[in-house]
């Protein structure tokens, strides 16, 4: 029986395939066409003189596109398997082409397949899909509320600079409710009384802001450094603003709670999330970025193979006396699991006073402080790692080992 392998380039409404069999020998393409049933259809009548079993799809995970055929030929019964564009990108530096074209990269997967040394992708399905799906939009909407953030900040330096010296969270509900009704020095002096703050102040519990508060505001507005040029239209911009922040974090509240509702089903105690989640600076957004891009933890035997998955560990090169005294990542693997283990150092090494220790020690042996929180993700994932494998939760004790000291005499 021959084997066919058909390497797949694939683009936004076009696709470019090439199938060769097991001697190397070009049989289909290169053939360009369109990213729907009948393009697929196409290619398949080209190779009908050949049985299901004996055709092997491969393509690159690029964007979304290559969802849509993956799982068309999976449906037709056909075996189709994803690459890293990493490994491929490195196949084809390999085979020495430095010319990169639609019909090169689709012969580059089928070879690459055909020499058994592809490593077939990881790809999130069921619940770990849902997961990464509401965990891609969350950090879409984090960072625009993010530069939503900088924006009116530096909008407000400008029409009320004094605002933030007395109001501390220029974000908080209250202060929210503020700058949406007086966006502006101008608003504040011409429009604001001591009642009506007073009365926005008691809207919101736990808000201790008194006519002192308001007093001190509108006095501040009335004598601000603010010019009060295009203070109208300068207010309206910042209001919108403001706005745009509200509905964003009010999204992301739905996706916080119907990722909540994924990792921790009801039914399952303790779930992935609540051992996870024992782990003091590990965050909701983390916890789920893990588990939608391992999966099942069983498919890795080990936690060094869990590491390599993820790409945190150096690029080292060295030949003859030379090496290299920095190495940089190897930028493989799942790039936002990486990010969001790296954040996760950071926050931990702020609540964790075991992790902080291990950054110290690090720190203190002269290794750079960058460098230190990276080792910082990696003992992070070790310790997911461990604990979904054993079931259990965060115990200092069994990750930090003590030394017993040797008492003499």
């Amino acid at each position: 029986m021959e084997q066919i392998f058909v390497g797949i380039d694939v683009s936004k409404d076009k696709s470019t395939y090439i199938a060769i069999n097991d001697r190397g020998l070009k049989i289909l393409g290169p053939i360009t066409v369109a990213n729907n049933k009948a393009g697929i259809d196409k290619i398949i009548e080209g190779l009908k003189a050949h049985q299901t079993g004996e055709i092997l799809f491969a393509m690159e995970v690029s964007s979304n596109y290559w969802e849509n055929i993956c799982s068309h030929l999976k449906e037709r019964e056909y075996k189709a398997v994803c690459l890293n564009p990493y490994q491929v990108k490195k196949y084809r530096q390999a085979m020495g082409t430095r010319i990169k074209t639609d019909s090169i990269d689709a012969a580059a997967i089928a070879e690459l397949v055909k020499s058994s040394g592809a490593h077939e992708m990881f790809i999130s399905s069921g619940e770990a899909l849902d997961l990464k799906e509401l965990v891609r939009v969350k950090h879409s909407f984090e960072d625009r509320v993010k530069n939503l953030k900088k924006s009116v900040l530096s909008a407000l330096s400008l029409v009320f600079p004094e605002y933030t010296g007395i109001i501390a969270h220029p974000f908080s509900k209250v202060s929210i409710d503020l700058l949406k009704t007086y966006p502006t020095a101008v608003h504040f002096a011409g429009s604001a009384s001591v009642s009506k703050l007073v009365k926005i102040f008691r809207k919101y519990q736990g808000c201790n802001f008194g006519p002192d508060k308001a007093k001190e505001l509108i006095n501040s507005a009335k004598d601000s450094f603010y010019s009060g040029r295009a203070h109208n239209t300068r207010g309206l911009t910042l209001s919108m603003q403001l706005d745009e922040i509200s509905s964003l974090e009010a999204k992301i509240k739905i996706i916080e709670d119907n990722l909540k509702e994924i990792l921790a089903p009801k039914d399952k105690y303790p779930s992935d999330f609540d051992i996870l989640n024992s782990i003091k600076g590990i965050g909701l957004g983390t916890i789920a970025t893990f588990i939608a891009c391992i999966g099942d933890i069983s498919r890795f035997s080990s936690s060094e193979k869990l590491i390599s998955y993820i790409g945190l560990y150096p690029r080292i090169f060295e030949s003859g006396k030379y090496k290299r005294k920095n190495p940089s990542m190897v930028k493989a693997g799942p790039k936002e699991l990486r990010h969001m283990l790296y954040l996760s150092s950071v926050a931990s090494i702020k609540h964790n006073i075991q992790l902080r220790k291990y950054y110290l020690d690090r720190v203190s042996e002269g290794m750079p402080g960058k460098k230190a929180l990276i080792k910082v993700s990696v003992k992070i994932a070790k310790m997911m790692y461990s604990m979904l494998k054993s079931r259990s939760s965060y115990n200092e004790n069994r990750v930090f080992f003590q030394e017993t000291p040797i008492l003499v005499g």
